[in-house]
């Protein structure tokens, strides 16, 4: 399937990376990232925290500073909430202020929260979403309903209708190419001098254009 799941350096002590590792189809690359602690796909951003880490960040007023980031900058964010206990973790918090901050995300920022016990539940909530992401969302979410009628809109709808082509490699390619046609009349050399396109993503693209 061919999910690629950015690391932040900062997350390898955190358990995760080694069992993403372990998985088949699922590429994983180290690196420093400029928000976020996992990037899926190259449009996933999604921040860990454990239970601990977002009490504090609530505290130290952390937590909204990185939800503005996030809603600013990420295509698609998520936060995910590592650990159990998380009324009990030790800092004096009234906890409707946890509450408080998990509605504000959720329905303030429009951030999703998915909460895991522990890394392998983690590991398994990141490699679901990239899951989703490859299966359904250029397919079903970002092609639903009615369509575009702007002109630089309707090519980018045009250019998601091919595999593993979302919103943001959309206008990579048309910024690339120039143009619709010559995406479509690019060969398989051509197109992975897009960033973010492989050999097999090439490959698919041209089997459904020939």
């Amino acid at each position: 399937m061919g999910i690629i799941i950015e690391v932040d350096y900062r997350e390898r002590n955190a358990g995760i990376i080694e069992i993403l590792r372990a998985k088949e189809d699922i590429i994983v690359e180290e690196k420093k990232l400029s928000m976020g602690d996992y990037l899926i796909n190259k449009r996933i951003t999604v921040e860990r925290k454990t239970t601990k880490d977002f009490v504090m960040s609530i505290i130290d007023g952390r937590l909204f500073t990185q939800a503005s980031c996030l809603k600013r900058h990420a295509e698609i964010p998520f936060m995910v909430i590592e650990g159990v206990n998380l009324f009990c973790t030790g800092y004096e918090i009234d906890p409707q202020a946890i509450k408080g901050a998990i509605v504000s995300m959720s329905v303030s920022w429009q951030i999703p929260i998915i909460f895991s016990k522990a890394p392998h539940g983690t590991a398994e909530i990141l490699i679901m979403a990239g899951i989703h992401d490859v299966r359904y969302c250029d397919d079903i979410l970002k092609r639903m309903g009615r369509k575009p009628k702007r002109m630089q809109t309707r090519k980018l709808y045009l250019l998601q209708g091919l595999p593993g082509i979302g919103p943001m490699m959309a206008k990579r390619m048309l910024a690339h190419f120039g143009s619709v046609e010559k995406v479509f009349t690019a060969d398989e050399q051509e197109l992975v001098s897009v960033e973010g396109i492989g050999a097999k993503k090439a490959a698919k693209i041209r089997e459904i254009i020939k």
